[in-house]
């Protein structure tokens, strides 16, 4: 068993980090284009940039540039922090903390930064509780609810919100529902739903109004679960950080510009460029020609850069995140991707992943040690189960599928009373554009199906990242889930404790396991039991427990845990690895260019 509390980066220098820039070797020199702009290249384009329904990286990435929270990690730390929007704050008991808020802050827009803006954030992101997205982790601690809805009811109590947050002269006190680890709190604090709103602006431009719709009534619940595109923060900001949006092209760039007014002061990047390039040569022609200064690498092309004295290149970072090809337990009867929609040889019933003989049939086949090689060059460490490498619990000898074509093809003859093996199956599986990773991981599961009968037909087809993730995170309370019957997909640590990859990975409203329609109430109270308890030995004997759950029932194929890897130009200073920063870049602010 290991524990590691946090990750230092004394430790990720000394230890697993090559300046390739410093290493000699070859290649062309790289000019300084832009030496007051940040330029980076990716893959996938943002989500939102409403700081209550963006829970990607890519989203997430945006509005920490954007907008602020009320602290920050200090530094590589994830358990000490640093004032931010709060210039302080006081742990009164288990069930309350105040924070006083920072006075002469300028939003982007103009209007100043009030304990009521404050406020209004945190109620605002349990007013809406969007589907599949970051409130649950502010409504447990506030509410003692993970959703407040139950199916398409609304559930939660509005004075309950209201009375959740207060304004106490310049500070504001949060008022826990039931005892919850402040060190938690703190953690899910600083993260890109912690931050905050300029409450007139967003009032101004027909979000929620408090005023006009107060928690006392019932005109507020007509804010729940919106659509993404009804937001107006959905593709406007207005923060206190310490870029402002300029222009976001969907599916192109994204460009953010100075704010002027920072209340630190200067910024050390008059630009902001984030560009969504699929095409890895594209990206690669931009890092070399010095017109990008960052991209995103796909592990198998690590050998392209290589020896390049012109790069710095960080290596074996040790990130708290995870793969997984998802089964949905529940598919919508109209998904595109289920063929026929029968177990008839040309389709797969909606149902078709509820049979653990199908699950297992899948685990079995995919060729876990091809996947690492080939999709990470062996820079990945195999899982069994949720909890990474670097968290309390964690275990490096868990049971795990082997890849073994024989068992196999036993699981699948038994799947559905045999009917599996007699007439086979057609569906498609889905992974976000340019990620080659899972593209790979996909690729491998098909063949390999496919090599024990050729009936077992799985074709592939990717989506851009915000048509993946709304075919994910979409239902029909209480009748389905979404249209993706199998989706390769993964996950990055929102605060580092187990919970965070337990609870969205097998909690029944966890944000994966409730959209694959899986999980059931005995697993609930133990996956509860261990997050509340506070001696670590027994945590780790329940997360054990746990973990087995997870081998048993196989609600998905749990792949492995990467190492990280980041490449800039050698004019890039100042990056420094956090393992729950979202975005590759990191943090950006405290970076410069020379």
């Amino acid at each position: 068993m290991k524990k590691i509390l946090f990750i230092s980066l004394a430790m990720v220098l000394a230890l697993s980090v090559s300046l390739i820039g410093c290493d000699g070797g070859g290649g062309e020199a790289i000019p300084l284009h832009n030496p007051d702009d940040f330029i980076q290249e990716t893959i996938g384009d943002v989500d939102s940039l409403d700081p209550a329904w963006g829970y990607d990286t890519s989203s997430g990435e945006q509005v920490t540039y954007i907008y602020e929270p009320l602290l920050v990690y200090d530094g590589e730390s994830t358990d000490v922090f640093l004032p931010a929007l709060a210039t302080n704050w006081t742990v009164v008991n288990a069930t309350q903390i105040r924070f006083t808020i920072r006075e002469d802050v300028s939003f982007h827009e103009g209007g100043s930064l009030t304990p009521e803006d404050v406020e209004y954030s945190f109620e605002r992101m349990m007013v809406q509780d969007r589907g599949g997205g970051p409130a649950w982790m502010i409504n447990l601690p506030l509410l003692g609810m993970y959703r407040t809805r139950s199916g398409a009811t609304i559930v939660a109590d509005g004075e309950d919100i209201d009375n959740a947050v207060e304004v106490d002269g310049n500070e504001v006190v949060f008022n826990f529902a039931i005892e919850f680890p402040m060190i938690q709190w703190l953690q899910i604090l600083v993260q890109p739903w912690g931050s905050i709103l300029d409450k007139e602006w967003c009032v101004a431009n027909g979000e929620w109004d408090p005023a006009s719709d107060p928690l006392s009534g019932e005109g507020w619940k007509a804010y729940n679960n919106p659509a993404k595109a009804d937001s107006y923060l959905y593709n406007h900001a207005n923060g206190t950080g310490p870029w402002k949006l300029d222009t976001w092209q969907a599916g192109d760039y994204i460009r953010l510009i100075e704010h002027e007014d920072y209340w630190r002061g200067s910024v050390p990047f008059n630009l902001v460029v984030t560009k969504f390039v699929d095409e890895y040569t594209s990206r690669r022609l931009s890092l070399l020609n010095g017109d990008a200064d960052l991209i995103y690498v796909p592990r198998q092309y690590i050998g392209d850069l290589e020896g390049n004295t012109e790069l710095n290149a960080y290596e074996d970072l040790p990130a708290l995140q995870n793969d997984c090809i998802f089964f949905n337990f529940s598919i919508d009867p109209d998904s595109d991707f289920i063929g026929s929609g029968a177990l008839d040889g040309d389709g797969i019933p909606p149902d078709f992943f509820t049979d653990e003989h199908v699950r297992k049939g899948f685990a079995y086949a995919f060729d876990y040690d091809t996947y690492i090689a080939d999709a990470f060059l062996g820079e990945a460490t195999r899982m069994g189960n949720p909890l990474v490498d670097g968290l309390l619990g964690y275990d490096p000898n868990a049971q795990m599928y082997s890849h073994c074509l024989t068992a196999a093809a036993d699981e699948l003859e038994l799947a559905w009373g045999g009917n599996v093996s007699d007439v086979g199956f057609k569906f498609t599986i889905t992974y976000n554009s340019g990620n080659i990773e899972r593209k790979t991981g996909c690729e491998i599961l098909a063949e390999q199906l496919l090599a024990i009968d050729p009936k077992y037909q799985i074709a592939i087809q990717p989506l851009t990242w915000p048509t993946f993730l709304d075919n994910i995170f979409s239902e029909d309370p209480g009748v389905h889930k979404g249209p993706l019957p199998l989706f390769q997909i993964g996950w990055l640590a929102d605060y580092p404790d187990p919970d965070n990859f337990i609870t969205p990975y097998m909690h029944s409203y966890g944000d994966w396991a409730y959209y694959q329609d899986y999980g059931y109430p005995s697993l609930d109270t133990k996956i509860e039991t261990a997050r509340y308890e506070t001696d670590d030995a027994t945590r780790e004997i329940l997360y054990d427990e746990i973990c087995d759950i997870y081998h048993e029932d196989c609600p998905g194929i749990m792949l492995s845990q990467p190492l990280g890897r980041r490449w800039f130009t050698k004019y890039i200073h100042g990056f420094y690895f956090n393992p729950t920063i979202p975005g590759p870049a990191g943090p950006l602010y405290y970076m410069s260019k020379s």
